[in-house]
């Protein structure tokens, strides 16, 4: 898409680096004979707040300044695309959605998230199937996000890509503050936010409207949605809060264009087939999701108890079908942690469990279609009124309950080393019940899925600024309902021969950061084997775009990251950052019909498709510290 958006000032878009630490240094003397220190960044993705050097993999926060200052808020790659190892491809689509990868692990997602455990305000945006749904993420009120790249496996299941953990900014300490905001652009883009936040004694809230829309950059690619996002967090004492969080999205259309064969994109880049035109292909969403969440914190343990729920209704023709689907899902999320001295030495035992469930009412019917009279002149929610839904091929109930128990252990025998080792078992029962029977088979069943995932790390600081650290992690990834639904042989139930993901790994990384240089660096090594990794393919119909999925018996990926940050003055500040990977099939084997005889070839040795070798980014963010005018500008280049 092509955005230049008017907002308050006039700038170009970019993300801006994070740092180790925070830009206002004060001078100190003492043991260690350090001059300046700054604030350190403190994380929460590792289930208990823990200092970013401490933590014994890749992790970067991104504070709200990068989120918001002269973003339009419509896609996670506003945000991300200075993260090495993370790539968000922005499909400009509003009825498929950002395609999010972390080391290359998410890009078999035809729409939605796969491989990628996204939270936000303590509540999973990833179902109990391992699908994320985006529609209500709130980016224009968030105030840090937090990504960990790569298995977190003992914190973490159904998630081998890494955890994104977004948090809504902050309350001022006014009773209320209202900031409206008007973005435009090219392409019909227009967006209104209207957000309104403050603090009363002991209690804070935010309250974020937004309403979008866009006629996009192709054809038939028309967009509507509105949303809001609410959260309160309530102080009952100095150790005692309650967090309450509810988000509704509403979208009465959004078109999609689909894809296009390299010779058309080539030639006219803004068209939609005829077929997917005539087919009607778009889909209206509404999604609902609130929770609570109980904290406890005091010196030495902190304890948190969430109960989260949720409810979606999906109308979705696609070329060659329409989806019906309504969702209800939910759980809950406990985890203590304790901290214990043992002479000169610490110890930290961290522990608990989430507990999910998922309820879909799946219904398919084949697609009539829309009368060719409207072909190309529809662009509101009157496609799904003049459409016509044929013939029932699909009914079932759909359930997911995924149980998984972990703990992890920390102990530093001295100062500069900590050692980390932890567990997650996780189950996850997918059960069918066919409702559809007049077709004269009962595909009724049951799937059950399971794994203990392992990590163990270590995390040397030879000085306060520097971190060396060291893991070996698994993984465990089952496929969602949708892709145990879809079966090249159209019949109901999930697919039998369709198994999990299971990842081995290890990574190795140094951070650092210069306190009087403002200079501040992340590089990390990292390979990787996955058994059974999924992937999507078609079959030769052109009736349809149906997307099916198999699993690929082995592929690994090798790779390395890099970012540098350096903020010489508050105001200005740059970044540099490089993805290297070599993601190729190690045992893999297709069917391939040569002359009415099926045959197999062997892809072993094949780059995986969707993952790009390189990934270089630059960026440069200064503002004015007078009139908070300010410029960025970046620089990306895929290979």
């Amino acid at each position: 898409m092509n955005k230049i958006a008017l907002l308050m000032f006039c700038c170009l878009l970019c993300s801006f680096p994070s740092s180790a630490y925070g830009q206002n240094a004060t001078t100190s003397q003492d043991s260690l004979d350090i001059r300046y220190e700054g604030d350190l960044i403190e994380v929460t993705a590792t289930r208990h707040t823990r200092l970013i050097f401490d933590v014994p993999y890749a992790i970067e926060s991104i504070d709200q300044i990068q989120i918001q200052r002269g973003e339009i808020g419509y896609s996670l790659e506003e945000n991300l695309r200075s993260v090495p190892g993370v790539i968000v491809n922005n499909r400009n689509n509003t009825s498929q959605g950002d395609r999010v990868t972390i080391r290359g692990l998410g890009s078999r997602a035809s729409f939605g998230v796969r491989g990628v455990k996204i939270i936000q305000d303590g509540i999973p945006l990833t179902m109990a199937d391992g699908q994320s749904q985006l529609n209500n993420l709130d980016l224009t009120s968030a105030g840090q996000i937090e990504v960990v790249r790569g298995p977190n496996s003992s914190l973490y299941g159904n998630a081998a890509g890494g955890v994104l953990n977004i948090l809504t900014q902050g309350a001022p300490d006014t009773p209320i503050e209202v900031t409206p905001r008007f973005i435009f652009g090219s392409n019909g883009l227009r967006r209104f936010q209207g957000k309104a936040t403050g603090k009363v004694g002991r209690h804070e809230y935010l309250i974020n409207f937004n309403s979008f829309w866009f006629d996009g950059y192709r054809d038939h690619a028309f967009a509507r949605s509105n949303g809001i996002n609410a959260v309160g967090r309530h102080t009952l004492n100095d150790k005692v809060q309650i967090t309450t969080v509810f988000n509704f999205f509403k979208a009465p259309y959004q078109f999609n264009p689909s894809s296009l064969d390299k010779t058309t994109s080539d030639t006219t880049p803004t068209s939609a087939r005829s077929f997917v035109q005539r087919q009607g292909a778009s889909k209206k969403v509404t999604q609902g999701q609130g929770g609570i969440t109980l904290s406890y914190r005091d010196d030495r343990q902190s304890a948190d108890v969430t109960v989260f729920g949720m409810g979606r209704t999906l109308f979705n023709p696609i070329p060659g079908g329409i989806i019906d689907l309504k969702r209800k899902g939910g759980g809950v999320r406990g985890v203590y942690s304790r901290q214990v001295r043992m002479g000169q030495s610490t110890f930290r035992i961290t522990g608990g469990t989430d507990i999910e469930f998922q309820s879909d009412d799946r219904q398919e019917f084949s697609n009539g279609g829309i009368p060719n009279s409207e072909v190309g002149k529809l662009n509101n929610e009157r496609v799904f009124s003049v459409l016509t839904v044929g013939a029932q091929e699909l009914n079932q109930h759909e359930q997911v309950l995924g149980i998984g128990p972990f703990v992890e252990l920390e102990w530093s025998p001295r100062s500069d080393v900590i050692l980390t080792a932890g567990g997650r078992y996780d189950r996850y029962r997918f059960k069918v019940d066919d409702k559809f029977l007049s077709d004269g088979t009962d595909d009724s069943g049951s799937r059950t899925m399971n794994q203990f995932s392992p990590m163990v790390g270590v995390t040397y600081k030879p000085r306060p600024y520097v971190a060396l650290y060291g893991v070996f992690s698994t993984s465990f990834q089952t496929p969602t309902t949708n892709e145990l639904s879809n079966q090249p042989v159209r019949e109901g139930g999930f697919n039998p021969n369709l198994n999990p993901e299971r990842l081995r790994g290890f990574e190795a990384g140094v951070k650092g950061f210069i306190p009087d240089a403002g200079f501040s660096w992340d590089a990390a090594l990292f390979a990787f084997r996955i058994q059974d990794m999924l992937l999507p393919f078609q079959i030769n119909d052109p009736n349809t775009d149906e997307i099916y999925f198999r699993n690929a018996g082995k592929t690994q990926n090798i790779g390395i990251e890099f970012k540098l940050a350096w903020s010489p003055v508050p105001d200005l500040r740059t970044s540099l950052s490089y993805t290297g990977m070599n993601f190729e099939f190690k045992d893999f084997q297709v069917e391939r019909d040569v002359g009415g005889v099926l045959t197999l070839k062997s892809l072993n040795g094949n780059e995986l498709p969707g993952v790009p070798p390189h990934h270089f980014f630059g960026g440069v963010s200064y503002a004015h510290p007078a009139t908070g005018a300010f410029f960025e500008t970046n620089v990306q280049k895929y290979g």
